[in-house]
């Protein structure tokens, strides 16, 4: 009977080794963004924020550097639908070299994580071209073209949680050790 308690409590231990750590793995938000520079010198910042989880995401505690130009809001909602996303745009210093996001993402069962992103290295935007003089008809421009934008940098976050075959491969290990050790218990019992 003894052995029996054993095999009960190791199944216990690897269920609870195999759910509990999938269910907080699961909550993620990611965020990604992009800078570029438009044709008038001006930077434009879009970042999407994307929730994988399958049940509302609230964003709070949102903090934006360097703060949107003028007096624009990012019009974020508070919330993110199930396994959707939210995109956003506003305009920044054409100088600025770095730019970084953070917010607290929480879900009605009470998880919550912090996220951060960023984009940095960023090359000044280049100044307008002087444009030609107005004309009623199409005049060929002496001013040099404009270079290409910069490919954006995207964010990059850490990985976090636990990878499922390495928690499937313990449990295993958890049930193939109890169970020796019920035999091997069995055993000494009817040799003595």
């Amino acid at each position: 009977m003894r052995w029996k308690n054993t095999l009960v409590v190791l199944a216990a231990v690897a269920c609870t080794t195999l759910l509990v750590p999938g269910q907080a793995d699961a909550h993620t938000s990611v965020v990604s963004g992009s800078a570029p520079c438009d044709q008038s010198g001006k930077r434009t910042v879009t970042w999407t924020i994307k929730n994988n989880w399958h049940s509302e995401e609230t964003v709070k505690n949102l903090s934006l550097s360097p703060q949107p130009l003028g007096d624009a809001s990012p019009g974020l909602p508070t919330t993110i639908t199930k396994n959707g996303s939210y995109t956003f745009s506003y305009e920044v210093p054409a100088d600025v070299k770095k730019i970084s996001i953070s917010f607290t993402a929480k879900w009605p069962d009470r998880y919550q994580e912090d996220v951060k992103g960023s984009i940095g290295d960023l090359p000044a935007c280049p100044s307008p071209s002087p444009s030609a003089s107005p004309s009623p008809s199409p005049v060929p421009s002496s001013a040099s073209p404009v270079p290409p934008s910069p490919t954006p940098s995207k964010p990059t976050l850490p990985t976090t949680g636990v990878a499922l075959p390495a928690l499937l491969i313990g449990a295993l290990v958890l049930i193939g050790g109890g169970v020796l050790f019920a035999v091997i218990g069995r055993r000494r019992r009817l040799e003595a």
